[in-house]
């Protein structure tokens, strides 16, 4: 049996699902709020017309029908809000870019490449040049390329690298060459450099009186040497014999007492640096041979010094002989005992008739007197006596004492040590007079390893044998074959 109250309630429900269905929108009961004094009725905001309530459960949005126009509201805008200016409005006869059509559904398009995942391998295709291009045309490189272009950078790094290298090492070889020309240069400039115009020509000079005891030559015999002498300078002018791998320096010694005192050539020895042949050829030139001297006439051959220094002599012997002298270097007897000094000594094997002279010109030196023949370590004084010896023999026999002594300089020199060949070329050096350039200085110095090496030749004019002793206006002078003399030296030089 169903109580009333049930029956109430489900009469009520059916006639609220009948309004609902209707469309019809009857007044419900407002709700009300409990409160102390009675029941309040709670205020709601009216909803817009046709918006149906939904309860507290209904989540789902409303659906708006499909011909309902919104409006989309705008958000309120804050006021520290920054705000785009609007774009204007286009006046209607302003002209307007024409926009790019919209393509059509059915035209064909090209599809984008899809993007490759980073972990997926790739083939490298190779580039396809059209046939039509020509090499050396630039082209634009393709993605496809890239790892072709890094293995080519990493190729050109370690190019890059070896040419880092050899520009470091091109840089210290020229540090090293610098400081070497320049230490070369630091002893070359203590030589004294001079022109040949330097030397001013005499028109006399003090003569050399012989001891009168000696009668004069036949002149028969001074004449047909005087035409020999003037036949050989004829030739000699047309024929001067020269070579350019041949260098010949004429190496002076005189006995100048001070500045102002020229004095003669006691010691003339042309050096011959034959790089061909690779000899050293040492010719020394007796001082009493009888020679014509350039402008001067004919005269012993140490008399061209005395009238007009080393530039004459060069001239003299280069006319007489046949050969190209144009380089000197000149020193004096002083000086040549510092040289010896500075290498220690030179040995010298002294024989009997030799030992009065060397103790007569080394009393001063301090060194003990030689007293017996023998082999002798000769210091400066002693070394200058023994190359000055005359009296007892011959000008043959001094010229080869000479020639010894100046290999043994060769010899010490060859074994001096760093420290030693500094203080050597710093005693040398500043007495060395000479008119070779400082470039030619320089190239002789650094070939002075490979010239110590050359073989050696020592010869003289005249050789024993082949002169005739002579008195012309009293000098004792040597009178000798000028065209056999002139022949030997062209070919032991040049070869």
């Amino acid at each position: 049996m169903v109580s009333m109250d049930n029956k109430d309630e489900n009469i009520n429900m059916e006639h609220n699902t009948t309004d609902s269905n209707s469309g019809t929108q009857d007044q419900q009961p407002r709700p009300v709020r409990p409160g102390s004094e009675g029941e309040r009725p709670v205020r709601r905001r009216p909803r817009p017309q046709g918006e149906r309530h939904r309860g507290a459960d209904d989540e789902r949005p409303r659906r708006r029908p499909d011909d309902e126009s919104v409006r989309e509201r705008p958000r309120r805008r804050a006021d520290d809000e920054s705000v785009r200016e609007r774009p204007r409005r286009r006046p209607d006869d302003e002209s307007v870019r024409e926009r790019p059509r919209r393509r059509p559904d059915d035209e064909s398009v090209r599809e984008r490449p899809r993007r490759r995942p980073d972990d997926e391998s790739v083939r490298e295709r190779p580039r396809r040049r059209p046939d039509n291009d020509r090499s050396g045309e630039n082209v634009r490189r393709r993605p496809e390329a890239a790892a072709g272009a890094k293995a080519k950078k990493k190729g050109w790094s370690k190019k890059k690298k070896g040419i880092v290298i050899a520009a470091i090492i091109i840089a210290v070889l020229l540090l090293v060459i610098g400081i070497l020309v320049a230490i070369i240069y630091r002893y070359i400039n203590m030589m004294d450099f001079k022109n040949d115009s330097e030397y001013e020509v005499y028109d006399s000079i003090p003569a050399e009186i012989g001891d009168g005891t000696m009668s004069e030559s036949p002149e028969d015999k001074k004449k047909s040497l005087d035409d020999a002498l003037r036949a050989n300078l004829e030739k000699n002018a047309k024929e001067i014999k020269s070579d350019k791998d041949v260098i010949n320096v004429l190496l002076i010694g005189s006995d100048s007492r001070g500045e102002n005192d020229r004095g003669r050539s006691d010691t003339m020895i042309l050096m011959s640096l034959n790089k061909k042949t690779k000899k050293v050829i040492m010719t020394s030139f007796l001082r009493d041979t009888w020679v014509n001297i350039p402008d001067i006439g004919p005269q012993r051959l140490n008399a061209a010094y005395a009238f007009g220094g080393p530039p004459l002599l060069m001239k003299t012997i280069q006319a007489n002989f046949g050969v190209e002298v144009d380089k000197y270097a000149m020193i004096n007897f002083g000086s040549f005992r510092e040289i010896i000094d500075t290498l220690g000594g030179v040995e010298v094997n002294v024989k009997e008739a030799e030992i009065p002279s060397i103790n007569a010109g080394a009393k001063d030196s301090g060194k003990e007197a030689i007293t017996k023949p023998g082999k002798y370590n000769l210091d400066g004084a002693q070394a200058l006596a023994y190359a000055r010896i005359r009296k007892i023999d011959s000008d043959f026999q001094r010229t080869q004492r000479q020639r010894n002594v100046m290999e043994q300089v060769f010899k010490k020199a060859k074994a001096l040590s760093l420290s030693e060949l500094n203080d050597f070329l710093e005693k040398v050096l500043p007495s060395i007079t000479t008119n070779l350039e400082k470039s030619e200085v320089f190239w002789m110095v650094l070939k002075a390893s490979d010239y110590l090496g050359y073989e050696r030749v020592q010869q003289s004019i005249p050789n024993t044998g082949s002169f005739e002793n002579m008195v012309i206006d009293g000098m004792m002078v040597l009178g000798i074959d000028y065209e056999k003399y002139t022949k030997e030296l062209q070919e032991s030089i040049y070869g």
